[in-house]
């Protein structure tokens, strides 16, 4: 997975899709609901778990998410 940062910044989390699957489902959550928090469609969500470049906003979200800064509560659906 590629993301946009500069070479001396080392790439956000996650590193890799399996990564983002692996959250979701300790969530216990459908792609249609973890990835709505997000502002992302559940098929976009789906392409982003499979390895397809994941938009610089919607990556910075998600690293602030899975490192606890951002709680569920945060992110409205």
């Amino acid at each position: 997975m590629e993301f946009a940062v500069a070479p001396q910044q080392a790439a956000p989390w996650p590193s890799a899709p399996h990564e983002l699957r692996r959250l979701r489902i300790r969530k216990r959550e459908s792609q249609e609901r973890f990835w709505s928090r997000f502002g992302v469609t559940q098929s976009s969500g789906s392409r982003f778990e499979t390895g397809v470049m994941i938009p610089p906003p919607v990556a910075i979200l998600l690293r602030l998410y899975a490192n606890g800064t951002l709680k569920d509560e945060d992110l409205h659906a």
